[in-house]
Formats: C-alpha cells, structure tokens, sequence
C-alpha cells in the first residue's frame, strides 16, 4: 500500500463515519448530586417536586388582598409579620395586611404584595390604589418547575448551573454513567518529562498536562500510559499491559505515513481503522479505529495540532463512547475578519484567534503548528469550511470560543 497516495478524507465525512461507529461503553451507576457535574445522565430525570414548593413573595412588602381596582383602599397592618420559614398562618381578612419578606410564604386569601417603597403608614394604615395589570409580586407554587415535568434527558452531561434546579426539584440522586477512563500515551524518541543535562535532539512533553487537562473537565478519568519510544514492540506492550484499565486509548504522536509511525502502522496491520489522513489543518495525520477491543484515537504529536484535534474530535467522540446521545457541537457564531488569508479548497482550517473587543476576529500571524504561543495568544479558532479559498478584511467568518469545548 503506496500510504502517500491515499486520499485525504473530508471532514464532514470524518464526523458522519464517528457518528456510525462510536457506541456507549459505560455501565449504569448511581452517584449523589455533589459527585454528579461533568457525568452523562442514564436515565431522564423528571421533578419530583414543585418550585417554588408554595406561594412566596418576590419582594419585601406588605401582603393583601385586592378588593377593587382604580379605587383608594385602605389597609389595617397586623401586628405579625411572615417570614421565610416562619409564615402567617392566619387567613388574611378584607383591608387587613401583613408585613411580609422576601421568600415568605404567601398569608392565605392574599393575592397581592405591595412595595415597602410605595407604602406610607399612618397610624398602622395605609391607603393605596391599585392598577389594572399590575404585577402580583407573587412566586407562584410550581410557576417555575412542576411535580413530574422532564427536565433533563438521558445522555445529557450534567454541568454546574443544573444544579439548583436539580436540587430545588428533590433529586439528590441521579442515574448515571460511570465516568470514562482515558489511557494517554505519548510516543516519540524525543520526548522526555523533564530535561536531562545537555542532552541533544530531546524536548519536554507538551502534550501529556493540557490533555490531562481537557479529560478532566469533561468529566473523564485520565490514565497515564506513559512514554514511549517510537518502537513497535514497546508501544503494543504498553498499551496491551493497559487494556483492562482503561476504556479508550488516546496516543500522541506516530499517526502518519512514515517509516517511525508505528500508531498508524498498529492499527493498519492489526487493528480496524475507521478514519486517518484527514483535509484539515492542523492534524492531517491523525487517525482513528479500534484494537483489541477498545476504541484508539491517535492524536498528531505536534502539541498545537494535539490539542486542536483533541477539541474538534475528541470532545464529541469521547462524549459518544462515555454515553451521550446527541453528538457534542461547540457554539460558534459569525464575526468580522480583521485578517487575510487564501487556502486551498478542500480543506477544513482551524486557525487559532483572537476575538477582539471590537468584535472583529484576528489570527496568529505565524500559521506553522509548531508555534505554541499561539495558544496562549488565542481565545478561540476560526473555522474555514473545505469550500472556502480566500478571505478578506470585513468578511464574515465563523469563530469557535474555547470555551465552548468545556
């Protein structure tokens, strides 16, 4: 097989075939709320309570209940007051009010709450008018999350901002996945942890702490496979030693097509390759599929481009495998480009940019993948889709926060 002659595979193909082939591996678990941020849901979950739980007020005030509109009336103040936790149990009468705070729960028959602000107290009175229309400042039971309603569907990745209304709606215990465990082995016989003397021809490892990272933040459990010299023999062993710990395998480095490739050449002679040699940039070489039974997603081992491909690809696939439903879309919207550049056709480009704070877009101005301050540099990436061949300063373009992988 002549490797250099194969034809690169689109991206929108890439995707459709990951779509087909990635199934859920994790097993059903259960996990308390406080261990449940980043898990995949197994299970719907529905409310099993209302909230608010009863009537409470939305402002400090003075509860009463309303007898007619655009007509004076006049109000007797009780001498209790209700208070989150403490209510007025009795039922309030014509022209009488009750002094009420935030978050009480509402005197029965009171079907309005008046400002602190638009009340002038005389003698224990008041008078008022009310409008037509006029807010209630009432919260009312279940206005905001009903007993039985669905709230989050099974294959959903539970976040922070879930949380109240999980808690508020009486989950405090959710059906879900059990969190993916990603062995991360890095090959090259360059690459070191740290540096040792003078040596010649080594560099650090960049790539082992910022995918760490991203595993972690999406809710994965990250096993270090360690790392390898570009050796066949010592790649099979220290991914097959591995296989019973871990539930997918992440390699950087060796995806290509050349004679010290040994991912590639792995999974090519042994294995089931489902995509490799991929119209993007950066990443051409990456290459995904399956050996001995577990999934194998083999990153390039230029960092820039490791970590590139770790968001476009690794966020929805790994998000497939550890159990959600509806493949990962990071947000992106249109900006106006401050930058030029022409491409070939054919080819998806993810640059690294900056959104500026006039809302135009700007990229590095060194496109080689080997410059890893453009990382730090940028805030996100702009994509330009295979069709796309040349633009221009004012050109509307489509920008992919980083912060929309997390």
């Amino acid at each position: 097989m002549d490797l250099e002659k194969l034809n690169l595979v689109p991206l929108s193909k890439v995707i459709g075939k990951l779509k087909n082939v990635l199934l859920p591996i994790k097993k059903k678990g259960w996990s308390n709320i406080d261990d449940s941020i980043a898990k995949i849901l197994a299970d719907d979950v529905f409310a099993k309570l209302d909230n608010p739980p009863f009537n409470n007020s939305a402002i400090d005030g003075y509860a009463v209940k309303v007898e007619k509109i655009d007509e004076e009336q006049t109000f007797k103040i009780l001498k209790k007051t209700s208070t989150p936790g403490s209510p007025f149990t009795g039922i309030l009468k014509n022209k009488e009010a009750v002094k009420i705070l935030t978050g009480a729960q509402i005197p029965e028959a009171s079907d309005k709450i008046i400002f602190d602000e638009e009340v002038n107290i005389k003698e224990d009175k008041f008078s008022i008018r009310f409008k037509k229309n006029e807010s209630s400042n009432i919260r009312f039971k279940g206005e905001d999350i009903k007993k039985g309603q669905l709230l989050f569907q099974k294959g959903y990745s539970i976040n922070e901002t879930d949380m109240p209304s999980l808690i508020a709606s009486g989950n405090s215990r959710l059906a879900t996945f059990d969190r993916l465990r990603v062995g991360l082995l890095k090959t090259g016989n360059e690459i070191k942890k740290k540096k040792i003397g003078k040596s010649a021809g080594s560099v650090l490892d960049s790539n082992g702490v910022p995918l760490a990272a991203l595993f972690k933040r999406w809710g994965y459990e990250e096993i270090s496979l360690g790392n390898v010299n570009d050796n066949l023999p010592e790649i099979k062993k220290a991914l097959s030693q591995n296989l019973e710990t871990v539930d997918v395998i992440v390699t950087t480095g060796g995806a290509s097509a050349g004679k010290e490739d040994f991912i590639s050449k792995l999974l090519l002679s042994e294995g089931e390759v489902y995509a490799w040699k991929i119209a993007i940039k950066p990443g051409r070489p990456i290459i995904f599929g399956r050996w001995n039974g577990k999934y194998i997603f083999g990153l390039p081992g230029n960092p820039v481009a490791a970590f590139v491909c770790a968001l476009i690809f690794l966020r929805p696939s790994l998000g497939r495998v550890a159990g959600e439903i509806n493949w990962f879309e990071p947000l992106s919207f249109k900006v106006i480009s401050a930058f030029k550049k022409t491409k070939k056709v054919g080819r998806t480009e993810f640059l690294r940019a900056k959104l500026e704070k006039n809302n135009t877009v700007s990229v590095f101005p060194y496109e080689g993948s080997g410059r890893l301050t453009s990382l730090a540099w940028s805030n996100g990436l702009v994509k330009l889709d295979d069709e796309i061949s040349n633009v221009v300063i004012g050109d509307k373009v489509t920008f992919i926060p980083y912060s929309s992988f997390y």
